[in-house]
């Protein structure tokens, strides 16, 4: 980092010396700061809003009857030519039956998006620098933070104006001083002097009291709190600072305490756009639809038209907002970016929503230092307090490129990223804010529009459109080429690709690099390689350079060939899973014996069923099965048709006891829940069902009625629990692994060559299908990115397909696997009749030590069609994400990591 010269000190409740900044910087403090954990944002104004819409379309004449109206506390004119009623005691009938009113609707309130923690602690900093222990109460990492020193060596924001949409503002505040926007067409007072309806709005305006009264009093803590994270001063002497310490703020109150009236965060938004604002922060949101939606969206949409970048919080419910949209952080302008919020540790912060393809980034959110409207300061947790980070960042790129579009500018704020593997697979850069690169701004910003990638087998030609700011040079490009097989991605060495009229052959890396010639801008380049494939899914990767230098992050995007492309769900979502067939329900639920619950059939991609499936209980547990006609019927099991024979295992699933004498679901002594209603013995002589496993350190613990394994949270990856534990020798078994801090873009090793098709993987879920294997019980290893690995010590155990107790289990009941944290064996070497060992020192068939070493992977193998497929890192690293992504029309691709 760059040597600070000047830096905040804090003032009222915080005391601080600034420490010189050469190489690491760092803040001193001299006291514990003693801040109060922010205890909530204030109260509501307690008032119903209501839309009014007029007979004759324009409700200007209905404002003073309106207004006049007992109960009625403000009635505004909307830009739509409808008007905005505030009442605390009227409702829709009452506002309806007054003359010349078409139509009422009520007016939807969004939650602020900010969060309270229970304690307080003292802290401070972190999120501007972060030295590793200056955010007590948090896990830090030196330099998770948003490098804004280094950013304000290239300017602090000055003549850039951030509107700050939310519920109010403390103009009194010593840490604000300065900040506050005039209006240059509009002295205060009484008089209307632009003609924009609001008289005195001097310094912005108060949409929820329709006044000039910004403050809002004690319900506007919450944008107080956002207007100190996007530009408290610098080198004042008070408090702390925002990350765009120069900049003017331009207060717009659209709500009050915890809650924002949409409507009026829509027309604050079209207000910011007419007076000149150049970036809207909305530190708020909530689902909606129809009118309400289309109203705030046609508002955020003329925002663009006038360049003014929108920064919106993803949210505090720690939802995936792929699948939960709210909104404004779900729209899809190019004009939105949307934040999660990180801790001083660079993981998700608990509450922050997430999103692969709906949250461009991740900033500060957790225990904030920042402004309170009371004149002092508080600590806030929130993707509130993300967001006006991140609306500061875009105000310091706006001033570094003033004459670039807003696109150009968003493009440079999500190309500076830090890239973090927390945040890979939940993000769109993968990356947290960071300021860092404002001094070369104007070098380099780039985007890609990857299309055309998915394509019959043969010769392909997928399309990449590139957009950005770069200087002019000379350019070129690498490509890279990479294939997903046994579960791993692998570079596609030795292979020929094609860029206007050269050819390339691929290195070990998958790389082929063309050169571009000299240019002054990178519009209208497009890039349209070729290159031949086979059917299958590959990775296409691009990173633009200038000068020999990189311009930009390395992006990847899917390349689905042949059937691959046919397959709307490959790798996407989980499929059930079963060699035979989906089975969403996994059913067979009145098997009778003749069928053993069917084949499984379709079901719902992406879903996984519980281990509490259907098959085999009806009839069959009856005795009408005789002697187990469920016999190899694979389709009813818990997982939707693993063909392991869940659904009717054994000899006589229901008839003539659980599990039979092998691979039975006898679940230490109990009849399994998953294998028909039968009342016979369970388990016979070895597997599962034989012997109480012991649980304690040091031992595998005793398999559910599933077929689960639990765990205690240790090792690694903190691994919880895998289901099911017995699957297919025919592969194709879906598996989950759960855990607690389980690494993002996963790979799985069943045995030492099995590489398992990872199908999903986050923090706390990995899905794989299992790749095909003899019989007998398997180690299963979680790699991550990084290197580190997990080991769970025989832990999958493979039966013959179909045939259910017929195939003799591994051991003699007593499990042998590994603890996952220790890798300690638990129980006896197994005595089962020609299988492989499954006891005491946690190996499989394949497997001869329990070392916890990394197994040996080849470094190169030949592919389908003779591909010869390298061993790379980098492709490696490909999230799971991707996979998810559909560039068949049009996609940005997600950051792939140098």
């Amino acid at each position: 980092m760059s040597t600070l010269r000047r830096r905040t000190q804090a003032g009222v409740l915080v005391t601080a010396v600034v420490a010189g900044y050469a190489g690491a910087a760092a803040y001193t403090a001299l006291a514990a700061p003693a801040v109060a954990e922010a205890e909530g944002f204030g109260p509501g104004d307690g008032l119903t809003r209501y839309v009014v819409t007029a007979t004759s379309g324009n409700a200007a004449g209905l404002l003073d009857p309106l207004g006049a109206l007992d109960g009625v506390a403000s009635a505004q004119r909307l830009s739509d030519g409808r008007a905005l009623v505030a009442t605390d005691r009227l409702d829709r009938g009452d506002l309806a039956a007054l003359d010349g009113v078409a139509s009422v609707e009520v007016s939807p309130t969004v939650e602020v998006f900010g969060s309270v923690s229970d304690p307080w602690v003292p802290a401070y900093g972190w999120n501007l620098v972060n030295t590793g222990s200056n955010a007590p109460g948090q896990t830090a990492v030196a330099d998770a933070d948003t490098d804004a020193p280094d950013g304000w060596d290239a300017g602090t924001g000055s003549g850039v104006v951030v509107a700050v949409v939310d519920t109010g503002y403390d103009t009194d505040h010593e840490d604000l001083a300065g900040a506050l926007w005039t209006n240059p067409a509009e002295p205060c007072g009484t008089l209307d002097t632009d003609g924009n309806g609001k008289a005195g709005d001097c310094h912005g305006w108060n949409f929820t009291t329709d006044s000039p009264a910004v403050d809002n009093g004690a319900g506007g803590t919450h944008g107080a709190s956002v207007a100190g994270a996007v530009g408290a001063r610098a080198d004042n002497g008070r408090g702390t600072a925002g990350v765009a310490p120069g900049v003017t703020i331009m207060p717009l109150v659209a709500g009050s305490g915890s809650g924002v009236d949409v409507v009026l965060g829509a027309e604050a938004i079209r207000y910011a756009a007419d007076h000149g604002a150049d970036v809207v922060n909305a530190s708020w949101g909530g689902p909606m639809s129809g009118w309400a939606l289309e109203t705030l969206r046609s508002a955020v949409a003329y925002a663009g038209s006038k360049g003014v970048l929108v920064i919106a919080a993803a949210g505090n419910d720690a939802t995936d907002r792929d699948r939960s949209p709210v909104y404004p952080a779900s729209l899809t302008e190019g004009n939105v970016v949307t934040v999660g919020a990180s801790t001083a540790g660079d993981t998700v912060s608990s509450f922050s929503a997430y999103g692969a393809t709906s949250v461009d980034l991740f900033a500060p959110g957790s225990r904030v230092f920042t402004t309170w409207n009371d004149g002092g300061y508080r600590l806030v947790d929130g993707t509130s307090i993300a967001a006006p980070q991140v609306a500061g960042a875009a105000a310091l790129y706006r001033a570094a490129l003033p004459h670039a579009t807003v696109e150009q500018v968003r493009l440079a704020l999500l190309g500076d990223v830090d890239p973090v593997a927390a945040f890979r697979g939940r993000s769109v850069t993968g990356g947290r804010l960071s300021v860092a690169g404002l001094t070369e701004a104007g070098l380099g910003a780039v985007d890609y529009s990857f299309s055309g990638t998915s394509a019959p087998a043969g010769v392909i030609a997928p399309r990449i459109a590139v957009s950005g700011t770069a200087a002019p040079g000379t350019f070129g490009v690498t490509l890279g080429l990479g294939m997903q097989y046994e579960g791993s991605v692998w570079a596609v060495a030795g292979h020929e690709i094609g860029l206007d009229g050269a050819t390339v052959v691929t290195d070990d890396e998958g790389q082929a690099t063309f050169t571009l010639g000299a240019r002054t801008t990178l519009d209208g380049l497009s890039l349209a390689p070729t290159t031949a494939l086979g059917d299958g899914r590959y990775v296409l990767t691009v990173q633009l350079t200038r000068d020999g230098a990189p311009v930009g992050s390395t992006r990847a995007a899917p390349l689905l060939v042949g059937a691959a492309a046919a397959a709307p769900d490959a790798g996407g979502g989980s499929s059930g899973g079963g060699p035979t067939g989906d089975g969403s329900t996994g059913d067979g639920s009145t098997g009778d014996g003749s069928t053993g619950g069917g084949s499984g059939d379709t079901g719902s991609p992406g879903t996984d069923v519980p281990d509490t499936g259907d098959s085999g209980t009806g009839e069959s547990g009856t005795g009408e099965s005789g002697t187990g006609a469920g016999g190899s019927g694979d389709g009813g099991s818990s997982d939707g048709g693993s063909g392991a024979g869940d659904g009717g295992s054994g000899a006589g699933d229901g008839g003539s006891g659980d599990g039979g004498s092998g691979a039975g679901d006898g679940g230490a002594g109990t009849p399994d829940t998953d294998n028909g209603s039968g009342t016979g013995t369970p388990g016979g002589s070895g597997g599962w069902g034989s012997t109480p496993v012991p649980s304690g350190p040091g031992t595998t613990p005793v398999p559910d009625e599933g077929g689960r394994l639990t765990f205690p949270a240790r090792g690694q990856f903190q691994i919880t629990s895998i289901s099911p534990v017995r699957v297919s020798v025919d592969g194709g078994t879906e598996v989950r692994i759960t855990g607690l801090a389980l690494p993002l873009g996963a790979r799985v090793l069943v045995g030492t060559t099995g590489a398992a098709q990872v199908v999903s993987s986050t923090a706390t879920d990995l899905v794989f299908r299992t790749p095909a294997r003899v019989a007998g019980r398997y180690d299963v290893t979680v790699f991550a990115p990084d290197g580190r690995l997990q080991v769970l010590g025989t832990v999958l155990e493979y039966v013959g397909s179909g045939s259910g107790g017929s195939t003799t289990p591994p051991g003699d009941g007593s499990t042998g696997g590994t603890d996952p944290a220790t890798g300690d064996g638990g129980g006896t070497p197994g005595t089962g009749d020609g299988t492989p060992p499954g006891g005491g020192s946690g190996t499989g068939p394949e497997d001869a030590d329990d070392s916890g070493a990394a197994p040996s992977t080849p470094a190169e193998l030949t592919g389908p069609g003779g591909l010869r497929l390298v061993r790379s890192a980098r492709l490696a690293a490909v999230p799971a994400s991707l996979w998810a992504l559909d560039c068949s029309v049009s996609c940005r691709g997600l950051v792939l990591d140098a």
